[in-house]
């Protein structure tokens, strides 16, 4: 490609700053709507059912997360293939690109959902449902499974619509969306009285809105035109997809496997405690579900360069692929830490939006944030270089830099600390995680930008 089709595009030539907001923004307010489709219907279901309400949609979020991993499976690959097809100048490659993705991604999805809804029961068992979760689990998941397909397919054109340049689109789609649900929840909970049902219906309505808003901007594309034969089901073009989207459906797949063993050694030795088996089972759960909807944030930054650093990876300027990466971890550390200062000061605060339960229920809740989240602080370098290699078109590298903290770290943790010291020590496996994945990530960057930069200084001696 030559000089003046890189500097064709703002990603090319405009102020890294300027850029990472650009997109960063929407893309943080995005991940904070999404966080808030479950988030919505915890404090809800809290305040109207309770808090076994809480610990089913606590059993189903795995099975969820699984839709999720689908989802950025197609869609973080799509964003990958198509910033590094338009940094090459290949225009008709990314909409083929788009076109494959929205129908593989479909596909997989209505699969899921019939898998997911016949064997519901079983997968909830799997899960950690004790006997008096169960039945509210089976009520929310008949439901919410249905809205599976909207959502990886909505995802996966959203992601494309935030690389094709329309970030703020984007999020108004995920608004909408979230917007909606907030809507529903208590009028489907207080007025109509139908409970976890009530909460799961509010949410495939509002992820059907939102899929809908996304496909009516495929007629308005900035950087490509779709025309009927990118709809293909070219398997070449969905594995390339796939392999660059591999870490971040990993990492969410991961964390279905992460809930399988929290979920039941927290049943299992919490069994043994003063807690009983359901309070340690609901109150881990959403302390997760907290943290990561601060860490939305630190993701947002990381997913907002992204776009940035795969089209300048594709032109060749290193330079503006370095200075990307450090000015996001930067900004993803800063978040982490403020995020950290409040998880610690106020446990107590937070677990109550989800309604008021016994004193051991709040007494454990504290534990979990005080204990789990004690070195969240360091998760802003690895959030963004999964991006980093994932945006550079290195998926074997993006998948360990990922993974290393859930797979590689934290589950054997929990696994070897449990047995030493109960419930205390499958909190205690998370800063261990922490730790070990930011040492981790760090080396592989470190030498990463040392390889660029010497490609660069190269190219400027020739």
């Amino acid at each position: 490609m030559n000089d003046t089709q890189a500097t064709a595009n703002p990603l090319g030539y405009d102020k890294i700053g300027k850029l990472l907001t650009s997109y960063a923004v929407p893309s943080i307010i995005a991940l904070i709507i999404n966080s808030l489709y479950n988030m919505v219907d915890q404090i809800f279901i809290g305040q109207g059912v309770g808090f076994l309400g809480n610990g089913a949609t606590n059993i189903i979020a795995p099975i969820a997360t699984i839709t999720i991993a689908i989802a950025t499976l197609f869609g973080d690959g799509l964003a990958a293939f198509f910033s590094l097809s338009l940094g090459k100048g290949e225009g008709e490659k990314a909409a083929k690109g788009l076109g494959t993705s929205i129908m593989f991604g479909g596909i997989f999805g209505i699969i899921w959902t019939v898998l997911a809804f016949v064997f519901l029961k079983p997968l909830c068992l799997i899960f950690g449902a004790t006997e008096n979760i169960l039945p509210y689990a089976l009520d929310y998941g008949r439901i919410i499974v249905i809205g599976f397909t909207f959502q990886i397919v909505g995802n996966t054109i959203n992601s494309a619509i935030r690389t094709d340049g329309s970030p703020r689109y984007a999020m108004l789609s995920m608004m909408i969306g979230a917007v909606l649900n907030i809507i529903l929840d208590p009028v489907f909970i207080f007025v109509f009285h139908w409970g976890v049902e009530g909460a799961a219906i509010a949410t495939i309505i509002s992820q059907l809105f939102g899929l809908l808003f996304n496909i009516a901007y495929l007629f308005r594309m900035k950087t490509i035109k779709l025309f009927k034969q990118s709809f293909t089901l070219d398997i070449q073009t969905a594995g390339r997809i796939a392999s660059l989207g591999f870490a971040s459906g990993a990492n969410n797949l991961t964390s279905t496997v992460v809930a399988f063993v929290s979920n039941n050694l927290m049943t299992k030795y919490g069994a043994l405690s003063p807690y009983g088996a359901d309070i340690p089972l609901t109150t881990f759960g959403l302390c997760m579900k907290v943290s990561m909807l601060a860490f939305s944030i630190g993701i947002g930054v990381a997913s907002g360069s992204q776009p940035i650093i795969g089209f300048n990876y594709g032109a060749k300027k290193y330079d503006r692929v370095k200075k990307t990466f450090l000015l996001s971890a930067e900004v993803a550390t800063i978040i982490t830490f403020v995020s950290w200062i409040v998880f610690q000061c106020f446990p107590l605060q937070l677990i109550r939006i989800f309604g008021t339960e016994s004193s051991l229920y709040e007494e454990f809740a504290v534990k979990c944030f005080h204990i789990y989240l004690l070195l969240t602080f360091l998760n802003g370098l690895q959030m963004c270089a999964g991006v980093l290699f994932q945006a550079i078109g290195q998926p074997m590298k993006a998948a360990v830099t990922s993974l290393s903290k859930q797979v590689i770290f934290y589950i054997p943790a929990m696994l070897i600390l449990s047995r030493f010291f109960g419930l205390t020590g499958i909190l205690m496996a998370g800063p261990t995680a922490d730790a070990l994945a930011f040492v981790l990530s760090g080396a592989f960057c470190f030498k990463e930008i040392k390889k660029m930069e010497q490609i660069g200084q190269n190219a400027e001696a020739q």
